[in-house]
Order: C-alpha cells, then sequence, then structure tokens
C-alpha cells in the first residue's frame, strides 16, 4: 500500500491538486474503452514519469486538459459514467483504505468528508442530514463541476465505492447530476437504479439511514484508528494555504450557487471569526469584496466559453441574483454582453 503523499508546490497549492493515483484511474479505464493512453497524456500535456508514482500531486489544470481531451475524442455521452461505475476504494489510495476499514457507511463517509482534500484538494465531500436520509454531496472547484463527463464519473465512482464496502446493493433514493436532462437516461437507470434529477446545483445523491448504518464488510477499527492518525500526519501539509485570499475563492465554488455567503458564515466555513477573517483580509491588502469581484471577473469567462451552460446557468453559479445582474456586470467588465462573449468563444452556439 502506498501511502506517502508528497508536499504540493506553490503553484499546485495555489492552483489546487490531486493525487496522481485518479489521473492514472481515468486513463486506465479510458484505455479500456478503446482510447489510446499515450495519446491522451500527450494531448492532456502530462508528465508519465508523475503518473508512476500514485501518490504524486498533480495540478488540477492537468485533469482538466484530460477530460477535455476525452470529450473532445469520443461521441459516447456516457463515458463518464463508463469510467466511474466500477471503482473500488483502495484506488484512492490511503483515504479508501481507512473508509474500508470503518464499522458503517455513516463512518466511512465520514472519514472521506474529514480527508477529501488528501485524495483532491480541489474537491469537497459535504454530508448534509435530511429528514429521510443523508445527502451526498459533491462539490469541485473548478470548470468541471458542471462538465457531464466528469460529474458522472465522481458520482459514480463514489456510488461503486459505497456498494463495494457493505458488500451489497444500495440504490440511492435520488440522484442529482448538474446539468441538463439528456435524451437518453438508460444507462444511468441502470446504474444508479434511483429517480434522477437534472439541473441542480451540484452532484449529489441522497442514501437512507438504514443504508448508512450498514456494516463494512472489512471492518478493522483497530486499523481505521492507525489510519486516522496517519491521514490527519498527511493533511496538515495539504491543508496549508497560501493566502486567506485563495481560501476565499476556493470557498466561493461551493457557496456562490447558494447567493454570496455572509462573512462571518465564510468566517466560520474556514474555521475562523469574522474579526480574524477581516484582520486577514486587511494584512493580505484586500477585502471580501475585492475577492469576490476578482473571482467572478475570471470565473465568468471561462464558464460560458465553455459553451455547455446557459447565460443564466453561469449567473447562478456566480451567486448573482438574477440574470440581468449578471449581465451588467459582465458588459461593465469586458464591454460586451455575455450572450455575445458565449457566441464568439463558442461560434457554433445560437
Amino acid at each position: 500500500m502506498s501511502i506517502g503523499i508528497a508536499r504540493p508546490t506553490k503553484v499546485e497549492a495555489e492552483q489546487g491538486s490531486g493525487l496522481a493515483r485518479l489521473v492514472s484511474m481515468v486513463l486506465d479505464r479510458a484505455a479500456r474503452c478503446g482510447f489510446s493512453r499515450e495519446d491522451l497524456v500527450r494531448q492532456a500535456r502530462l508528465d508519465e514519469a508523475q503518473l508512476r508514482d500514485p501518490d504524486h500531486r498533480i495540478p488540477i489544470s492537468g485533469a482538466i486538459r484530460l477530460w477535455r481531451v476525452i470529450a473532445n475524442h469520443t461521441t459516447q455521452p456516457t463515458i463518464g459514467l463508463r469510467l466511474g461505475k466500477d471503482v473500488q476504494a483502495r484506488e484512492l489510495g490511503l483515504v479508501g483504505y481507512v473508509m474500508a476499514c470503518s464499522k458503517t457507511l455513516g463512518d466511512a463517509l465520514k472519514r472521506l468528508d474529514r480527508y477529501d482534500r488528501i485524495v483532491s484538494d480541489t474537491l469537497n465531500v459535504e454530508l448534509d442530514a435530511a429528514v429521510d436520509g443523508t445527502w451526498v454531496r459533491l462539490h469541485v472547484e473548478s470548470p468541471l463541476r458542471a462538465f457531464r463527463p466528469a460529474a458522472d464519473a465522481r458520482v459514480a465512482a463514489l456510488v461503486s465505492v459505497c456498494r463495494e464496502l457493505v458488500a451489497g446493493r444500495i440504490d440511492p433514493v435520488t440522484v442529482r447530476l448538474p446539468y441538463r436532462r439528456p435524451v437518453h437516461t438508460a444507462e444511468y437507470d441502470e446504474f444508479f437504479r434511483a429517480p434522477l434529477e437534472f439541473g441542480s446545483l451540484a452532484t449529489a445523491f441522497l442514501l437512507r439511514a438504514a443504508d448508512l448504518e450498514r456494516g463494512v464488510a472489512q471492518c478493522d477499527e483497530t486499523l481505521a484508528g492507525y489510519l486516522d492518525r496517519l491521514a490527519q500526519q498527511l493533511l496538515a501539509p495539504i491543508a496549508e494555504r497560501p493566502t486567506v485570499r485563495e481560501q476565499i475563492r476556493r470557498r466561493l465554488w461551493a457557496d456562490l450557487p447558494d447567493g454570496v455567503p455572509e462573512l462571518g458564515t465564510l468566517a466560520r466555513g474556514l474555521g475562523m471569526s469574522r474579526r480574524t477573517l477581516q484582520r486577514r483580509l486587511r494584512d493580505d491588502g484586500t477585502t471580501f469584496h475585492q475577492v469576490l469581484v476578482e473571482f467572478r471577473r475570471e470565473a465568468a469567462p471561462a464558464l460560458l466559453g465553455d459553451g455547455r451552460l446557459a447565460v443564466s446557468e453561469v449567473a447562478f453559479l456566480l451567486g448573482y441574483e438574477d440574470p440581468s445582474s449578471f449581465q451588467r456586470a459582465f458588459r461593465a467588465a469586458f464591454g460586451v454582453s455575455p450572450r455575445m462573449f458565449r457566441r464568439k468563444a463558442v461560434p457554433h452556439l445560437p
């Protein structure tokens, strides 16, 4: 079991990074689906030497390029589902092993929630209790948030891991996917065996309370305790963020679809008081408003240029109260309307 985690470089820390094993997992499965691994590595500008070390950390930009290359070289709209639906816990490295040693499925998912940044510090798995169970939400800080192949692979992989851990059938109550309903959903129906909701804010699925209480087949609480301590040690350097500005930017990817967060709420989410957050922003020579404006100005062109999201969806993801507010802000910043920018970036769109 390889468990060493390389400390990310300054560039990787600012950009966000994930384990090379995740990229290799996608590459290996893509090869089984008929892709040339060599071509994917070359076109995504990945380093095969880095991929040979499963615990090396690769900047998130490399994963984004890989998914784009895969999408551009297939006519199969369900490729993401196919790449994710047989993932096993051990493929997540240390985090997968500590999940597999947990007492119950609920305990395993709590550990994933706690240690998700070891796997990828741009991925946030959030557990949210509901009346009829618990929502497992997957937030991703990148243009891959609503990118169908990547979203499909993420949720399919985690559902697959849940089924493996309990060595039995788990059917979510509901599965939510962050893109428009496709014409054909038969493969999704067959795999998830659950009602599907499309166009949601985040990738998520709802598990019944009874399923969360199911025992993990390979439970070993003594080993789990040891792996917990190891995971906490490995998490410490990964959790170091270069500036409070970057911490806020990463938080905004998850929070903005629910509206611009209040400063106190944002501070609590970052593990500090409102006054401490204000002081650290001041020390960094900025304000929350400035960080928010900069973030939106960088994210809006990328999301519009992707061509897969409507203007109204981009406005929603960036926390604007309504599309007209987004349109006014975008025109003031870039001199053209969001729709015109999108049309120029992706000429075949209406």
